[in-house]
């Protein structure tokens, strides 16, 4: 029974070495990603900055086609029950055009006849 014993504290603390090296290992990653983070907000808002001035330069017809074919997707991808996270995704570009529509004074009742 002793020799049982011994190999169950043994597997048990290799078990908990292994755990403790994930941990640590998880940790490194995690601290690398969060010292990237302003870095990539960063490049985000410059990305939205740049898709926000395109569409602005757009004429009226542009800006309203472009706030359709948006939606139109958007719509697809809802129905072909695409990931909450991709449909988060899929709101910005309808975020950027309805924004663009709306510094022009379209109104809502222009944007949906």
């Amino acid at each position: 029974m002793a020799k049982k014993q011994d190999s169950d504290d043994a597997a048990a603390e290799g078990l908990r070495e292994r755990a403790d090296q994930a941990s640590r290992f998880l940790a490194e990653r995690g601290r690398a990603v969060m010292d990237q983070a302003p870095a990539v907000a960063e490049g985000v808002g410059v990305a939205l900055g740049a898709a926000s001035s395109q569409v602005d330069e757009l004429s009226d017809q542009g800006v309203l086609t472009a706030l359709a074919l948006s939606s139109g997707v958007l719509l697809g991808l809802f129905l072909a029950g695409a990931p909450r996270p991709i449909l988060a995704l899929g709101l910005l570009p309808i975020a950027i055009t309805a924004r663009a529509a709306m510094h022009r004074g379209f109104r809502v009742s222009r944007l949906l006849n």
